[in-house]
């Protein structure tokens, strides 16, 4: 068995929501303006209007809730009364992922900190639970049934139970580089999801550990 490491349409508009999300989003903002209405306080709707650079009548109907907000716009009425957009709408920071090359997130133990020199850029990830988390960048086509070239995958190095079927991260003790691949048991293998029929299943052996489990995929079009 494994084991664990030692250790717009419009431009809100065009944000990637579904319909659900969408409706939920735009109740946000008429709350959010409605707040805005407050702190607006004794400052004219005009004044307000002129200092974000929009009509007095197209304010108006934001913060009475006939229309949802370009984004451009509730950023600059954030701006306008010192505050963040997050703040406005209630809606948590997104968490801030560290993406990391392969052989860093290979050589990473479970307990030990991601730094600096092994950070490549930034990932901001909206909605991610707890967990000690790192993203990698796919290239190549093993695993491209879920994740293609150029997505980014979000481990949890947190995680380390072993579910047949779900997807991981493992890294090799041997050359320190790490592999996505889809975990299978009896016998316990490391096996590939993709449209390739070249790409082979891999025997586990003691050298191969697991880095953490792969809960998300971010894909782009």
């Amino acid at each position: 068995m494994l084991s664990a490491l030692p250790y717009g349409k419009e431009e809100i508009k065009g944000l990637p929501y579904g319909s659900g999300e969408r409706a939920a989003f735009g109740q946000a903002c008429q709350m959010a303006l409605r707040k805005l209405k407050t702190l607006r306080g004794a400052a004219s709707l005009e004044s307000v209007a002129h200092d974000v650079g929009i009509s007095t009548s197209q304010l108006s109907r934001y913060e009475n809730g006939e229309r949802d907000p370009y984004l451009k716009h509730l950023r600059a009425l954030a701006e306008r009364f010192g505050v963040s957009v997050s703040e406005i709408i209630d809606e948590p920071a997104p968490t801030k992922v560290p993406l990391v090359s392969w052989v860093s997130a290979g050589m990473l133990r479970a307990s030990h900190p991601v730094y600096e020199r092994d950070i490549l850029r930034t990932v901001h990830v909206a909605d991610l639970p707890a967990g000690d988390w790192i993203a990698l960048e796919i290239d190549g086509d093993s695993m491209d049934r879920v994740a293609p070239p150029g997505a980014i995958i979000l481990v949890d190095r947190a995680d380390h139970d072993l579910v047949d079927g779900r997807f991981y991260v493992f890294g090799n003790q041997d050359t320190g580089e790490a592999t996505f691949k889809r975990y299978r048991s009896k016998p316990d293998r490391l096996q590939p999801f993709s449209t390739n029929p070249d790409h082979e299943s891999h025997y586990v052996n003691s050298e191969v550990q697991v880095v953490g489990r792969v809960r998300q995929v971010i894909t782009f079009v």
